[in-house]
């Protein structure tokens, strides 16, 4: 589970506000140390070789880890156990909220127990609604691709939230049309604001990174470190490895307007997912 996952079911259930929510994380963030500070403390880095690196946008530990582990700064074993003892010191989101008293100790259990079983009914849902469409196989593919590549690629968690079936609200930032082996499709994917702006953030911080001139030449080679890729080149590669995975013949990048207009009065299937707590939309609709 991730602070914001948690922070997300309790702003839907109505049991804290978005300002509680706010101040609860900010008093993590002011009293919870970053794997980066505590490579610096117990000194497997130094803070010569922290200040290459933009920890004011590095927040993600994922991310962190990533990077230096792949700059052969510090040995993935090493940098894991460190990670493991980082955690047990961590004040939760939920311990934050009984602090700024939002939520009481006693109910915390209770929540948490709460929160495990819609998260796990919501995934169930998720799951059933997508069965019964005829892109089934199509999602269950990009969602697999999509939590699994969005970790490697940005160092951000991600989750499936909600299906159904619903119109598209607006023409997509991005939308590609495929050929499947069994029918066409486009594949859209809206402005969601925060959700969005997350991948925008996340893509802009690697893409300011010089990581092979950090590296130095004693690394041989980069292997999985993070490359810089805009938020659409990496949907682009998701729905390159779902056409592989189908058998399909074609992709091809269209305008957000034509596939509105196309998917007018077809069964639109809204695939909901959670990055890290803030929403965006992907839609899939027949051609």
């Amino acid at each position: 589970m991730t602070t914001s996952f948690f922070g997300q079911y309790l702003l839907l259930k109505g049991i804290v506000t978005g300002s509680q929510l706010r101040e609860a994380l900010a008093l993590q963030r002011e009293l919870n140390q970053t794997l980066a500070q505590r490579t610096l403390l117990t000194g497997a880095l130094s803070q010569q070789q922290l200040e290459k690196l933009p920890l004011s946008g590095c927040e993600s530990d994922a991310l962190f880890m990533q990077i230096v582990v792949n700059l052969g700064w510090i040995s993935r074993s090493a940098l894991e156990a460190l990670h493991a003892e980082q955690r047990t010191q961590q004040l939760t989101l939920g311990e934050a909220l009984v602090k700024k008293e939002y939520l009481s100790d006693n109910n915390l259990p209770n929540l948490l127990a709460d929160y495990h079983y819609w998260n796990l009914r919501n995934l169930q849902l998720f799951g059933a609604e997508v069965s019964h469409s005829q892109f089934a196989r199509e999602v269950d593919t990009f969602s697999f691709a999509l939590t699994q590549h969005m970790l490697k690629v940005y160092g951000l968690h991600v989750k499936p939230d909600c299906a159904d079936h619903s119109a598209v609200p607006q023409a997509p930032v991005w939308a590609w049309q495929i050929q499947t082996q069994d029918h066409r499709l486009n594949i859209m994917v809206p402005d969601a604001g925060e959700g969005i702006a997350r991948l925008l953030n996340r893509a802009e911080l690697i893409g300011a990174l010089d990581l092979p001139s950090l590296a130095g030449p004693e690394v041989e080679g980069l292997g999985d470190i993070p490359s810089a890729m805009t938020p659409m080149q990496f949907f682009a590669s998701l729905l390159h490895l779902l056409l592989a995975d189908s058998g399909g013949q074609a992709i091809r990048q269209i305008d957000g307007v034509e596939a509105v207009s196309k998917s007018l009065g077809l069964d639109c299937l809204r695939c909901c997912y959670s990055v890290e707590g803030e929403l965006f939309d992907v839609f899939a609709s027949p051609v």
